[in-house]
Parts: C-alpha cells; structure tokens; sequence
C-alpha cells in the first residue's frame, strides 16, 4: 500500500508544453532532494505516458530537473517513495519512483502519475 504525505500550497505546472496540467502541491521546507533508493524492481520498457516528463533529483516538485523524459524512451524503474502530490493524465500521486531513463542514461525520480501503471509497485 502507497502511502499519502501531507498537502501544503497548491501549484499548477505544464509539463514541457505538452499541455499535460499538473497540479503539485509546492514541498514542505524540510524537504531534501537527497532520498535513498535501491533498484529492487524488475520493471522495464517505454513506461513514460507523457512527453517532456521531468526526472528530479528527489521526489519533490521543488527539486531540480535531471533531464526529460519521452514516451519512446525505455526506462529501468527501481523503486518508489512517498512525496509531493502530482495530478497528471487523470491520476493523482503522491508516490514517485526512482528511474534510469536508459535511452538518455538520466538516474531520478519521477512522479508516478506520469508513469504507465503509476509506477513502481516496490517501495525504497
């Protein structure tokens, strides 16, 4: 079971002028872009279900952009965890899942509403 974090301010954003809205929630003071994670899950394959998708260094919104991703590219997830809320193709997530784009070699995060399946089903 994918667990929920706390809501602060909500922020809407366009992911890469797709016209994709995505609505985040802006991350809380305390958080950091440094996060633990272990490549645990199997999963591999065109697996974005967006364009222009940010991979983060961290699971929150506020965090820095890595790289894009793109629905041809394939990815290698490795497992998810718990930050900002992010609404996106239908689907609202607070769980991210740490990836390695492996079309363009970007390790990050990404918010699970932009994956295929939401994402990793194996938590960090």
């Amino acid at each position: 079971m994918r667990k929920v974090s706390s809501i602060a301010a909500a922020v809407t954003l366009t992911v890469g002028g797709t016209g994709v809205a995505v609505v985040s929630v802006a991350a809380p003071a305390s958080a950091t872009c440094s996060h633990a994670h272990s490549n645990i899950d199997s999963a591999y394959g065109q697996l974005f279900n967006a364009s222009n998708v940010n991979i983060r260094s961290g699971p929150h919104t506020s965090c820095a952009s890595l790289g894009y991703g793109q629905l041809t590219h394939s990815v290698d997830f490795h497992c998810y965890t718990s930050g900002d809320r992010v609404t996106a193709n239908g689907h609202t997530t607070y769980t991210w899942t740490y990836l390695k784009d492996t079309s363009t070699g970007v390790s990050g995060w990404v918010a699970d509403a932009l994956l295929d399946g939401l994402g990793s089903g194996i938590a960090c």
